[in-house]
C-alpha cells in the first residue's frame, strides 16, 4: 500500500484514532498506515506512532481497529517513547503472550 492508498475506516474508528492526533498533521488513515508499516513517511516514525496510540487510546478501543500483534512487531523500538510504566508493563506482557 502506498501513501495514496488508504484503508477505509468507519466513523467510530476515525474518532478513536483522532484521539492520538491532537498535535500531528495526519489523517486517521495516514496514522494507521504508519502503524501498520504501510507508509513511506520518515516522520512521524512507526515506533513513535505506536507509542502515541498506546498513550492516547484505551486498549480495548485499539484492538477494535488493529491486531495487537501489529503493535508487538515494533514494540521494542516503540517502548522508548512510552512515558508510563503501566503501559510498558502491559505491552511487555501482551507481546510475551502473543508470541
Amino acid at each position: 500500500m502506498t501513501d495514496m492508498e488508504e484503508k477505509i475506516l468507519s466513523e467510530e474508528q476515525r474518532r478513536i484514532l483522532k484521539q492520538a492526533l491532537w498535535d500531528l498533521n495526519l489523517t486517521p488513515e495516514e496514522f494507521l498506515a504508519i502503524i501498520e508499516g504501510k507508509s513511506t513517511r520518515k516522520w512521524p516514525e512507526r515506533a513513535f506512532c505506536v507509542a502515541r496510540l498506546l498513550e492516547s487510546v484505551n486498549w480495548f478501543k485499539i484492538v477494535k481497529i488493529l491486531d495487537p500483534r501489529v503493535l508487538c512487531e515494533v514494540w521494542e523500538e516503540a517502548r522508548r517513547y512510552v512515558r508510563f510504566k503501566e503501559i510498558k508493563e502491559g505491552m511487555d506482557f501482551a507481546c510475551r503472550i502473543l508470541q
